[in-house]
């Protein structure tokens, strides 16, 4: 009845009631009225007296009203125009009563909600509160006394919020630098004499947290894990790069305690590493490839941390974000005088310091000491990419002197390359730095160029040790992959060579064109200039396939020996520098290379690891491999005469040219040339046994010592084959992975004109598609101590090859080969107890030995342990193969040409050849 009443105007029961009027919830002055309701009880509950035994509820009841306020600024902010409740808290300053309560009442929800409300005023970017010195104040005395003095035990997720409002801060400061004087406020900087000279700690610099509390409260939280050191490394990056806009921001870091304590810190996180570290695997994580062997898992003493523990894991990774959080502040760095003054803290705190003296007082005999240093260090290297660490570290490590060039191709780079002069502060700051850690007796003191990494890493390879000489083979083809301008003539002794580029040299003139070719008669000439040609490429491919089959039952694996010639050629084509090219035939292109000595010391001790590769423990084959293919792989450095045959030692049988077919008066003359050219450079050289390279001896040896293994065991091929596949099967993932056609053909007759050519990329631009890459190469061939839980990361041994069958006419009338998946035959009592027998290898002497010196003891093996290691020397064959083909493929006539310096040949018009004397 009241519904038709409204309806129809009318009123059947009496005067209707009027409803009292609803303000709308966006309503600005109805949110100020909430929010000066809340404040007022803010102030009310700040002002009742304190009762110590009973303020709990005050509290909860402060705090919640806290929030309430947190609550309504963000509305307020979100909400349309205009915003009264930002304006009101600004013109009453209520953040000061709220600061002042949280400090008082040392409560640490209450701290939380201000914290909050104190984030909602910075990010509403209104009523200038980053501005505001007052706000400022207030926010900084917060966090100083609940955060830095220690007063209160905040939880991680208060803590957390406070620094991400001191970021919050940093990020506004760096993007409204006009703001920078209201955080930083110095007080007059002291004389240079007064700060440097006078008090015998100034070098350390001024503690100035009254100047720039923002600053320090994140310094000291950089090394915190998670959110908190995220938020702190990130905020003093925003203040780092702001520097470059303040004259007074520059001169207060340098003469300030901030360098000191960055570096500081870093050697604090250094220090906390073991000083003895053991990096045997544990059993409950010992890859098959280990297992398989006879490796022990057992330490001599256990005073040595475990590089797998928790604890070393946890410390590392503290350490190793701690560097690159020195990285990141070089790189935003906007001031050069403050980025020297943090490079000279670098260098004389933690590494002259610190890094130096640990790796001066390593021993092989002390439970691991070399083996932590030179853990350390591969880590260091591996982690590093700032040009300016990464100069400083190894030219001090490797005691290389300044200003000259670190190897004989690159020119002379300073230290600090392309850096300004240096402000008279800074170099104050150096000068008081470098006379107050001096030692007190120089003629006592140790320098690099007395001992230095080369020492360490040339005498931990001839370590007795296993796990010595596994870290120094880490350490070189870390050096070697990334840093191998500071390897080369310090590690490898190397001498630079010059060689023309691609094009040849041709001069048209008259009727005759005058071109190089090879002389059958150049062994007389030196190897400066003297070039591989492509049949010795061929020999020299020819050999090593030849070893790699008789390493395989006498069959070559080409399906393997394809998936390693794809991986390394990305290894390869990384390295490649792209320059523009010039259309000019007749230009001459020099390219720098150098060629390793034969008497060079790292690799006359890697070829004697090498000749007991049957005896050696399997991590340290893995690593031995991974270094020697790292070198190989370096595009920089020749093969001749330790992997490939020296063109000095050149011998031809058939001197004389084949003549001239039927089909060559047809030819122009460039094409009679170009004909003539390939037909010389094709020639197969002959192979000398005393000038056979190097490594193709000592691999040779190895096949012997083989052979004579297989004399004492009949059935060695059936088990290398079943060892095989157990390896294969232990590092294959559950689901087949359709492998796409290789790019890769192998034909009989293997030329280096048959490798694949990808055109080049850009480098650091590789990606692979394939899921299931076999070489380590294409998965950056990490080092084996912390990745050998899989062998396929560790070494470049790690792609086992499909077994093939016993007998090879039998593979060959059965197209379908036998499943890698398939589970390995049970193994009899009679298997087991012969993988168990002992197998004897002669003694091998050194290449350092002295005259008249006797060899050392008879090597001894299991045969289980020998059958992996055979497994590891086939794929690590195969892999020299491929760095044998792809290299060509990929370089061409950087890497074999098809003619030479030594006599020149004229192409008369008739198409006829003669020779010119």
């Amino acid at each position: 009845m009241d519904f038709f009443s409204r309806l129809y105007g009318g009123s059947a029961s009496g005067p209707a009631k009027a409803t009292p009027k609803v303000a709308a919830p966006n309503d600005p002055k109805a949110r100020l009225a909430r929010f000066k309701r809340t404040f007022n009880l803010v102030l009310e509950l700040c002002n009742k007296p304190r009762d110590p035994a009973n303020e709990r509820p005050l509290l909860e009841q402060l705090k919640t009203a806290t929030s309430r306020l947190a609550t309504l600024i963000r509305e307020d902010s979100r909400a349309s125009l205009p915003h009264l409740c930002l304006q009101y808290a600004s013109a009453s300053q209520i953040f000061t009563v709220l600061g002042r309560a949280a400090i008082v009442s040392q409560y640490e929800p209450l701290i939380h909600s201000v914290v909050i409300f104190f984030a909602a005023l910075v990010e509403s970017e209104e009523e200038g509160f980053l501005s505001n010195a007052s706000f400022a104040k207030s926010l900084m005395r917060l966090v100083i006394r609940v955060a830095d003095n220690g007063n209160v035990l905040l939880r991680v997720d208060t803590e957390t919020s406070i620094l991400e409002l001191l970021f919050s801060i940093s990020a506004k400061i760096r993007l409204q630098p006009e703001t920078l004087p209201v955080w930083f406020r110095p007080v007059a900087i002291p004389e240079l004499d007064d700060v440097f000279v006078k008090e015998k700690r100034s070098f350390v610099g001024t503690t100035q947290k009254a100047d720039f509390p923002l600053c320090y409260l994140l310094v000291d939280r950089v090394h915190h894990e998670g959110r908190i050191g995220d938020f702190a490394r990130t905020g003093l990056l925003y203040i780092f790069e702001a520097m470059g806009r303040s004259l007074d921001l520059e001169e207060w870091v340098v003469s300030s305690d901030l360098p000191t304590l960055m570096a500081s810190g870093l050697g604090a996180l250094y220090s906390q590493l073991s000083r003895e570290l053991s990096i045997l695997h544990p059993n409950s994580t010992l890859p098959a490839v280990l297992a398989m062997s006879d490796y022990s898992t057992t330490y001599q003493r256990a005073t040595a941390e475990s590089a797998f523990s928790d604890r070393h894991q946890m410390h590392m990774a503290t350490f190793l974000s701690y560097l690159a959080f020195w990285q990141d502040v070089l790189d935003h760095c906007g001031s050069a005088d403050v980025k020297q003054t943090l490079l000279d803290h670098f260098q004389i705190l933690f590494l002259q310091q610190l890094l130096y003296p640990s790796l001066l007082e390593s021993s092989d005999t002390d439970a691991g000491s070399s083996v932590a240093v030179l853990t350390y260090m591969t880590s260091i290297l591996d982690a590093l990419d700032h040009p300016d660490l990464i100069a400083m570290i190894l030219t001090y490590l490797l005691a290389v002197p300044e200003g000259i060039p670190v190897a004989p191709s690159t020119p002379a780079t300073p230290v600090r390359p392309s850096m300004p002069p240096r402000s008279p502060t800074a170099t104050k700051k150096r000068q008081s730095l470098m006379l107050l850690t001096a030692p007190e007796d120089p003629d006592r003191a140790f320098e690099p160029t007395l001992f230095n990494l080369t020492d360490l890493v040339l005498n931990s390879v001839r370590s007795r040790g296993a796990q010595t000489t596994f870290s120094a083979l880490s350490l070189v083809s870390t050096m070697v992959q990334r840093q191998r301008k500071y390897a080369f003539g310090t590690l490898l002794k190397v001498r630079r060579i010059k060689s023309l580029g691609s094009r040849q040299r041709t001069q048209l003139s008259g009727e005759s064109l005058v071109v190089d070719t090879v002389n059958a008669g150049a062994a007389q000439h030196s190897a400066e200039g003297v070039t591989r040609t492509v049949g010795a490429l061929e020999l020299e491919v020819d050999n090593y396939r030849h070893i790699a089959a008789i390493l395989h039952r006498g069959s070559f694996p080409e399906d393997a020996y394809a998936s390693l010639c794809d991986d390394v050629r990305y290894c390869i084509e990384d390295q490649m520098q792209f320059n523009p090219t010039n259309d000019d035939d007749t230009e001459q292109i020099e390219t720098n290379a150098f060629t390793l000595s034969l008497r060079d010391p790292l690799m006359q001790s890697l070829a004697d690891l090498l000749r007991s590769f049957l005896t050696n423990s399997v991590d340290v084959n893995l690593a031995l491999t991974k270094a020697m293919i790292s070198i190989a792989s370096c595009v920089d450095l020749n093969l001749d005469a330790w992997l490939a045959l020296d063109p000095a030692d050149y011998n031809f049988a058939d001197a004389a040219p084949e003549a001239v077919q039927p089909w060559g008066a047809f030819l122009e003359d460039d094409e009679m040339a170009a004909w003539f050219a390939l037909q010389q450079a094709s020639r197969h050289p002959t192979w000398p046994a005393d000038k056979a390279p190097l490594i193709h001896a000592v691999l040779e040896s190895l096949v012997h010592e083989l052979a004579h293994a297989r004399t004492t065991v009949p059935n060695l091929d059936r088990l290398l084959a079943g060892r095989q596949h157990m390896l294969q099967a232990s590092t294959t993932p559950a689901q087949p992975v359709s492998e796409p056609p290789s790019l890769v053909s192998s034909p009989t007759q293997p030329s280096f004109l048959d490798a694949p050519l990808r055109k080049p990329k850009p480098q650091g631009n590789h990606s692979r598609s394939s899921s299931n890459t076999t070489s380590s190469l294409a998965q950056g061939r990490k080092t084996a101590h912390s990745r050998a839980s899989s062998i396929q990361a560790a070494s470049p041994s790690s792609s086992f090859v499909r077994p093939s069958d016993t007998t090879s006419a039998k593979a060959s009338a059965s197209p379908a080969k036998r499943s890698i998946f398939q589970p390995p035959p049970p193994e009899t009592t009679s298997t087991t107890d012969a993988l168990m027998q002992t197998l004897r290898f002669p003694a091998i002497k050194p290449h350092d030995a002295e005259e008249g010196a006797q060899e050392g003891g008879e090597r001894t093996a299991s045969l289980n342990h020998v059958l992996t290691n055979v497994v590891v020397l086939q794929q690590f064959v195969l892999e020299l193969v491929a760095v044998l083909q792809i290299r060509a493929a990929v370089l061409g006539d950087r890497e074999v040409r098809f003619s030479s310096f030594c006599v020149r040949e004229a192409v008369q018009q008739d198409g006829s050849l003669r020779s010119w004397d």
